[in-house]
């Protein structure tokens, strides 16, 4: 399974439920005035050079209208960052019960927090339905916990 956690930058300097209720009725669309969006308008090149100021080791490629997608070097890791005009989305495999989650999990919230240090990004877990202003190592273990527990049971379903 491949795992998703979306990250944007509120207008208001805070997400709420209702922001993200609206994003995943209308993100897709490019007839919503700017006004209507509760989310900052970004720049993904731009979002790409501070990633790999962070981190050199990742491959950048380029995606469709203007978007950028940056992947961890290792493709067993398999990280993929994908660079929009109004958030990032990091994709990762959902591994249940493992050290190596674990590991995945560190890299994602490390580019979490970078994310939140860089230009205030929200991140939220459409999967849990969690959302957060920044994550630390005490959100990654309960993000963790929560993951091995719900996620398994949605697999099964």
């Amino acid at each position: 399974m491949i795992y998703e956690i979306h990250c944007y930058v509120p207008k208001t300097g805070q997400l709420t439920p209702a922001m993200i209720e609206w994003l995943m009725e209308h993100g897709q669309s490019t007839n919503q005035p700017e006004f209507f969006w509760p989310v900052k308008r970004l720049k993904p090149k731009a979002i790409a050079r501070h990633f790999l100021n962070l981190d050199n080791t990742l491959i950048p490629v380029r995606g469709p209208e203007g978007t950028v997608e940056l992947r961890f070097p290792n493709a067993e890791i398999g990280i993929t960052l994908f660079l929009h005009d109004r958030g990032v989305i990091i994709f990762f495999p959902y591994m249940a019960y493992s050290v190596y989650s674990r590991i995945v999990l560190g890299i994602v919230y490390t580019y979490i927090r970078f994310l939140f240090d860089l230009a205030g990004f929200w991140s939220f877990d459409p999967q849990l339905n969690v959302l957060s202003y920044a994550d630390d190592f005490h959100s990654m273990e309960e993000t963790s916990v929560l993951m091995d527990a719900i996620v398994p049971k949605l697999l099964n379903s």
